[in-house]
Order: C-alpha cells, then sequence, then structure tokens
C-alpha cells in the first residue's frame, strides 16, 4: 500500500470517532434546549436551581440521563474489549456472546417463578444468568480453539435460545411482562439519581481492576504454550477476564436493560485508531462507548419528543450497529489467516435404504400423532377419530401442512449452508433473510390501512429478497466467500432487529401483532397459503440431484474444490441463492421459524446419512417432523394458552444445540 494509499485510510478511520464526538454532542444540545428551552448557561443553571417542574425534569430526568449513558456506554465497551482479549475475536462483545440475552432471561425467569429471590438485588440474578452463558461460550471457544466464527455463532445461537425461551414466558405471561420489550431494549428513562450512583460505582471498580491488570493480562497475546512458559495460566487469565466482563454486562443489564453493539463498536473504533496494548485499549474503549451511547440515547430523545412515542436507546444502538458489523467484515478476514479446511471426504452411507426408512418411519408417526392426539374444549387429552377429527381438521389440517412445508425448507437450507461453508453452526437465521422479510411485512402494515394477507405476503416477499440482493452486493467481490456470508447476514440481522425493537418497544397496536408472527406461529393459515408453501417444498426436491456433486465438494475446502473443476463463485452464488428462497417462503407464510434449519442436518447425519443428497433429504424429513413436533406441543402443552412453533422448536432444540455444540467443538480443536 503506498503511503498517500496509508494516508487516506488513516483519514477515514479518524473521521468515525471524530464524527461520532460531534453527532453526541450536536443531539445533546438539541436535546438540551428541547428539555431546557435554551442554551444560555445562565437559564441553565437557574432552571436547575428552581423547584418547579420543569425544573424537576432536568435535574432528575435529563441529567442523570446523561450521566447513566456515559456510564453504561463506558461499562459496555471496557466489558467488550475485555471480551475480545480474551478470545482474540474482533466481533466478541457481551450482545453476540449471548451474555445480555442469559441476564435477561434469569431475571424474567425469577420474576415470574421465584419473585422472592428478587431480594438478593436484579445484578444478583443478572450475574448468574451472564455467568452461565459466559462459562457456556467460553467453555465451547476453547474446545474450538476460539475460532472467531465459530465462537460468535455460538454466542448467537444461545442468544437466540435464551430470547426464544423470554418471549414465549411473555407470551404466556403478557399482563405480568407488559414492559418486557422496553425494558429488553434498553431503557435509559430516569427518575432521579437512586441508580446512577450505584450503578457508576461498580462499573467504576470492574473499569479500573481490568486496567489494573491490563499488564499481566497482555499476556494473552501470546500462544498459551509461550504464556506457560513465561509463568502465567493462561486459563486463569482468560477466567479473570470473563469475570470481570460478566459482571460489567450484568451490572448494566440489571440497571437499565439490554443495549446491544455499544460493547462491540466501543473496541472496534479504538482498533480502528490504531490502539494495541491492552490499557489504551480498554481507556479508549470507554471513551467511545461513552460517546456512542450518548449520542443514541440523545438521539431517541430528540426523537421521541418529534414523535411523541418512547424510544428505546437500545433499539437505536442495534441499528447503528448493523452497520458497523458490514463495515468490520473486510477487517475480520484481513486479520485472519485464511483458512484450511481440513475435514475428511464424507464417509461411505452403510445401509441407506434402512436409515431413510427409519427416518421415514419416524417422520410419520409424528405426523399421525400430531394428526390423530389432541385436546378437548375441556382441554382432556383425546385420540380424535371420526366426526372428532372432521370437526377440528380444517383448522389442524393446514398447520400441520404449513409447518411440515417449511421445516422441510429450512432444513434443505440449513443442509446447503453447512456444507457450502464447512461450519456445523450455519443456519437459515444466519442469512439475515427472515429479519428482511419481518421488515417487509412491517412495512406494509404501517403504510397500507388494512392489508390483504397476500399483500402483507407480498411486502415480506420484496423485504426477504432485498435482504438477498444487500449480501450479494456485500459479498460478491470475496467471491461469496462462507465467512462474509455469514458476518453480513448478522450484519443485516442485527440491523433489521433494531428497526423491530423499535417498533415492538413503541406500543403500536400494529407491531405488536405481529409478535406470534414473527416468533414463527402457524396460527391462522388456511389450506390455501399452506397448499402454496407445500407446492415450493416439493419443488425444490427434484433441483436437489443437480447440486449433489458441489455439496459433496465444498467439505473437502475451497482449495480441493477448485482444485477439481468447480467455479467457486458461480456454485457459492448459486447456493446461496437458492437456500435463500427457501428461507424466505418459509418466512413469508408463517414467520421466522428458528433452528429447524440448524438441528434437521445434524439429527440426519446422526441417522447415518453422510453423503449429499441422503443428507439433505433425510435432513429435510427430519425438519418436517420437528416443526409438526414443535407446532403440536405449542398447541397442546400449555393449553389454553399457545407458543408458536418456532419458539416452541427452539426450546425443543436448546439442549441438543448444546451437545451438538460440544461435538463441534471437539471436532474443531
Amino acid at each position: 500500500m503506498t503511503s498517500q494509499a496509508m494516508r487516506r485510510h488513516a483519514i477515514q478511520f479518524h473521521a468515525v470517532p471524530v464524527s461520532l464526538c460531534i453527532l453526541a454532542v450536536l443531539l445533546s444540545l438539541l436535546s438540551l434546549d428541547i428539555e431546557a428551552g435554551s442554551l444560555s448557561p445562565a437559564a441553565i443553571f437557574d432552571l436547575a436551581a428552581g423547584s418547579d417542574t420543569r425544573s424537576l425534569l432536568l435535574t432528575q430526568g435529563w441529567i442523570p440521563r446523561f450521566l447513566i449513558a456515559l456510564v453504561a456506554g463506558a461499562g459496555l465497551a471496557v466489558a467488550g474489549a475485555l471480551f475480545q482479549h480474551t478470545l482474540k475475536n474482533p466481533l466478541a462483545s457481551p450482545s453476540t456472546l449471548g451474555l445480555a440475552g442469559g441476564a435477561k432471561l434469569a431475571l424474567t425467569l425469577v420474576t415470574l417463578y421465584v419473585p422472592g429471590a428478587l431480594a438478593i438485588g436484579q445484578e444478583t440474578i443478572a450475574l448468574l444468568g451472564a455467568l452461565v452463558v459466559g462459562f457456556l461460550v467460553f467453555a465451547l471457544a476453547r474446545r474450538s480453539g476460539f475460532s472467531p466464527l465459530i465462537v460468535i455463532l455460538t454466542g448467537m445461537i444461545i442468544a437466540l435460545y435464551c430470547g426464544a425461551v423470554t418471549t414465549a414466558l411473555a407470551i404466556i405471561h403478557h399482563e405480568w411482562l407488559k414492559s418486557l420489550f422496553i425494558w429488553g431494549s434498553g431503557d435509559l428513562t430516569q427518575d432521579g439519581w437512586y441508580i446512577l450512583e450505584p450503578l457508576a460505582a461498580k462499573v467504576c471498580m470492574g473499569a479500573a481492576l481490568a486496567v489494573a491488570l491490563a499488564r499481566p493480562l497482555e499476556m494473552l497475546n501470546l500462544s498459551d504454550h509461550q504464556a506457560t512458559v513465561l509463568g502465567a495460566s493462561p486459563a486463569r487469565m482468560r477466567l479473570l477476564c470473563l469475570l470481570i466482563g460478566c459482571w460489567l454486562t450484568a451490572t448494566i443489564v440489571a440497571a437499565v436493560g439490554i443495549i446491544g453493539f455499544v460493547g462491540l463498536a466501543g473496541p472496534a473504533i479504538t482498533r480502528m485508531l490504531g490502539f494495541r496494548r491492552l490499557r489504551s485499549k480498554l481507556l479508549m474503549s470507554a471513551v467511545f462507548g461513552a460517546v456512542l451511547l450518548c449520542a443514541a440515547d440523545q438521539g431517541v430523545q430528540v426523537l421521541s419528543g418529534y414523535i411523541g412515542t418512547l424510544v428505546p436507546a437500545g433499539a437505536l444502538t442495534g441499528i447503528l450497529g448493523g452497520p458497523l458489523l458490514i463495515i468490520m467484515i473486510r477487517q475480520l478476514r484481513s486479520n485472519s489467516q485464511p483458512s484450511q479446511n481440513t475435514s475428511p471426504a464424507p464417509e461411505p452411507d452403510q445401509s441407506n435404504i434402512r436409515n431413510h426408512l427409519r427416518v421415514l418411519a419416524g417422520v410419520l408417526l409424528v405426523i399421525i400423532g400430531a394428526i390423530l392426539v389432541g385436546r378437548d374444549i375441556h382441554g382432556d387429552w383425546q385420540l380424535q377419530l371420526g366426526n372428532a377429527l372432521n370437526t377440528v381438521w380444517p383448522w389442524r389440517g393446514p398447520r400441520i401442512l404449513g409447518a411440515m412445508a417449511a421445516g422441510t425448507m429450512l432444513a434443505i437450507a440449513g443442509t446447503i449452508l453447512q456444507r457450502m461453508t464447512a461450519n456445523p453452526m450455519a443456519s437459515p437465521e444466519s442469512l439475515g433473510v427472515s429479519a428482511g422479510a419481518v421488515i417487509g411485512m412491517i412495512a406494509i402494515v404501517f403504510l397500507i390501512d388494512a392489508p390483504t394477507a397476500w399483500l402483507q405476503i407480498s411486502g415480506a416477499a420484496i423485504g426477504a429478497f432485498i435482504t438477498l440482493g444487500a449480501i450479494f452486493a456485500l459479498t460478491r467481490k470475496s467471491g461469496y466467500a462462507p465467512e462474509r456470508i455469514l458476518i453480513a447476514g448478522i450484519a443485516i440481522g442485527a440491523l433489521f432487529d433494531g428497526f423491530i425493537a423499535f417498533l415492538m418497544a413503541g406500543g403500536d397496536p400494529r407491531a405488536t401483532r405481529l409478535l406470534a408472527w414473527n416468533s414463527g406461529s402457524t396460527y391462522g393459515l388456511g389450506f390455501d397459503r399452506a397448499s402454496v408453501l407445500a407446492i415450493i417444498a416439493v419443488s425444490a426436491l427434484p433441483i436437489l440431484p443437480a447440486f449433489a456433486r458441489w455439496l459433496n465438494l465444498f467439505p473437502l475446502g475451497p482449495v480441493t474444490t477448485k482444485s477439481l473443476g468447480v467455479d467457486l463463485s458461480i456454485s457459492r452464488g448459486v447456493m446461496l441463492m437458492f437456500a435463500s428462497i427457501l428461507t424466505a417462503a418459509a418466512t413469508l407464510l408463517v414467520g421466522p421459524l428458528s433452528f429447524a434449519g440448524l438441528i434437521s442436518p445434524h439429527l440426519a447425519k446422526l441417522a447415518g446419512l453422510r453423503h449429499a443428497l441422503p443428507h439433505t433429504v433425510g435432513a429435510a424429513l427430519i425438519g418436517a417432523a420437528l416443526m409438526v413436533a414443535a407446532d403440536w406441543l405449542g398447541r397442546m402443552l400449555f393449553f389454553p394458552w399457545e407458543i408458536p412453533a418456532g419458539l416452541m422448536a427452539a426450546i425443543i432444540a436448546g439442549p441438543i444445540m448444546v451437545w451438538l455444540l460440544m461435538r463441534v467443538g471437539r471436532g474443531a480443536s
């Protein structure tokens, strides 16, 4: 790189923090002007010294909120810097590692079922939840040699699971958890100083401890063997970093809720500016984290004043964090060595026919059970035959057909992604297409009065394919490299999730009525839409033999695949398009169902199906059975309440995922 190009890149990197600081100052001044009615120092001091309502709003609302944004932003950024240093992963943060989701789930469970335990303090409960998730992610990351992609996907999957359980509880106990979306999106609204003072003391204590230990923690930049030779214990130092990061995360989550991407953005900006020493990175990350959250919070205050509704600060940080992840795709690739996949060639299938028959028998058993077993209007279990079945079939039949078709398509998409990327944790959720479909549907609901079901589906289709186009644009220059595909999908999904959280937290009934659909519900699905879904799923099956050779070669690695005459750009682009279309089709009609595309390929392998075509067909059958079972359990298990099929599938798959992640970690190490 020439000196002129280096200067240009340096100017671009420095423009990010400078622009952020200017934005924070301007938004703070605008917000203060709205709150105080003047920017004159004398007028502001006079107002602060008063005792009327406007003075109290300034001194007990705006000022502590301004300060708490600085404290929380600094604490999250320090936690993110510690996680990134420990895992040697530029995408590690409290949100991407699932720590915030674990803290939120722990608080939700205790609030509902053990409210007396709240006497020990929300912070302690949140800390326990974050620690459980943190140790799980840490243990799995250690097994994989702290592979950046495995670590991030592990954290994302565990965060999705925690979020699924939390949302299911919110649906069942909505009367006790009405403010879940506001708190879960990060609400910095204050009515005094009682939260700020203890929070500031705890964050300062954790940050000071991290800075004081920065010099010995520099040993983690070395290999484990080198650090051990020098008398250090890498395992203990990583554990210490994890404890400090979890402490900061849990303290902030308990005080103000979940605020995403600040812990990712602060260290990222510091790294852009060239800081390398851990102590400098911790201090500067705290500064930029504080500035970023302050800018986001002041922005939502200005926005809330204009639109007249509450906007959580965490929703805006999610919107800002998505583009940051996209910017970091190139940095992640340039900082990592080209990975050479050493996966062995697929082992010969043993007794394929017998394995297929066993899978098919299990699928048929699940479907027959879902058709015939149910509950009557009194909640009593019964075997519904004859007239009883005819009575419920108009409602039960479309849901079973739709769940089968959606599970089939997601399982096929998941198998393609896992074989294409040689990453066993890849799934349709990683593409971000589901989130794009949600955004498209929400846009139709908000822009058109009383839109029809098919009009909403059309909007979701447009959103899904715009997302697909964005993924293609972001990954085209890399030849649709698997790492860029997954990180681009995560980034776009995060951006859209921020918009969704913003709309949900606003309390608009048009947005809240989409909650069940967004959770993967087959409720209200008729035979017309279910039949369309089934036709698409069946049409996908004859195409699979044409992809069999590519899918057999992809796990051998890009070098071997290319040497055998496969054009990586064309093959990856076609497979990505095919997987995205299937994901979008399932999302359009029954919402973003979770985990069927992740679990089904693994279960098919465990059934002995390893070659591409048997593996994909077996996964499709298992995905259909999984979604039918999830839909049936969601309808019957908590009668008369109903849990959407996507959430129930996530709850079922959680323990299986943990076990699979342990297997993946052993293989990667």
